[in-house]
């Protein structure tokens, strides 16, 4: 009698327990989609603040009589791209313009535009505090216009409402220009000019030159070899090595160059080519040939 009491008691305190876990292992996993829906409400409920601050912006340049695209409203986003001409009138015309420009401290010492303020693209997230109020007018700016637009694109996520980009970036820029005093102790330690060793083979170093200046960097309109982007390449019977950097580590381009440059020598008919990315030195303007200076308007 007591040990089938026992037993009655277990089993009834067994199926409690098994209850009672199954009913916490629910609430555990309704806690977890409230706080799941939690997250997603303040999401859109962040989206829905943005959307509102770009919209009222939009309303306040109407009401000033600026002219906006359409286009530009209809899509809502917190930026209009600026042609160089109306990127230049409304830097004079604005004494208090926040010119941000995002390239790397070797492309700004080459030249930048009087006092803008240099923050490059894969520093400006955890730089944000030296930005001016979000909705502050900022004229944004890079090389030819890609990484300006990447930036953009950040500063919009982050509440920015009046953000001008600057199309064709500082290649395009028709105003004045100054140059850091550090320039010099910025240039490159190696020698300026591309490294070739040729040891034989069916492929000349005339070819793969050839071969590489097809390729472009799609920011700036000039090939990668001419830009001085291409440090050296080795050249055998069996192998042609490469090795070359970008303008900026966090060019949107950095997997997609590297690999253009080794289709297009390995089209030569010598399948084995390597191309090593390497970011020692770093890249400065100094390294554009004489021909290339002169298509970007910099000889």
């Amino acid at each position: 009698m007591t040990l089938a009491l026992v037993l009655v008691v277990s089993a009834v305190l067994g199926i409690a327990c098994w209850r009672l876990a199954r009913r916490l292992g629910d609430a555990e996993r309704q806690v977890k989609e409230l706080r799941l829906l939690r997250r997603e409400v303040e999401e859109l409920r962040g989206e829905l603040a943005r959307g509102l601050g770009v919209t009222r912006t939009h309303l306040a340049a109407v009401a000033a009589g600026e002219a906006l695209e359409r286009a530009a409203i209809l899509s809502g986003v917190p930026w209009r791209t600026l042609e160089p001409a109306e990127a230049l009138a409304a830097y004079e015309r604005t004494p208090d313009l926040f010119v941000l420009d995002v390239r790397s401290e070797a492309e700004w010492a080459s030249g930048h535009i009087p006092k803008a303020h240099l923050v490059p693209l894969d520093e400006l997230e955890d730089r944000l505090r030296e930005l001016p109020p979000k909705d502050a007018a900022i004229l944004v700016h890079c090389a030819a216009g890609g990484r300006s637009l990447q930036a953009c694109e950040m500063l919009g996520q982050h509440g920015c409402t009046r953000l001008l980009n600057l199309a064709g970036g500082m290649h395009a820029w028709p105003g004045p220009r100054t140059n850091d005093e550090r320039a010099a102790s910025l240039a490159p330690a190696t020698p300026v000019g591309t490294a070739v060793t040729y040891r034989g083979g069916p492929v000349g170093e005339e070819q793969v030159v050839a071969a590489i200046r097809e390729c472009h960097d799609p920011e700036i309109p000039l090939n990668v070899y001419d830009l001085g982007l291409v440090y050296g390449i080795d050249i055998d019977e069996s192998a042609i090595a490469i090795r070359m950097t970008l303008t900026s580590e966090a060019c949107p381009s950095a997997r997609a160059i590297p690999e253009d440059v080794k289709r297009k020598v390995a089209a030569l008919g010598q399948p084995n080519v390597t191309v090593d990315l390497v970011w020692d030195p770093p890249w400065h303007p100094s390294r554009i040939s004489d021909e290339g200076k002169q298509k970007l308007g910099l000889a």
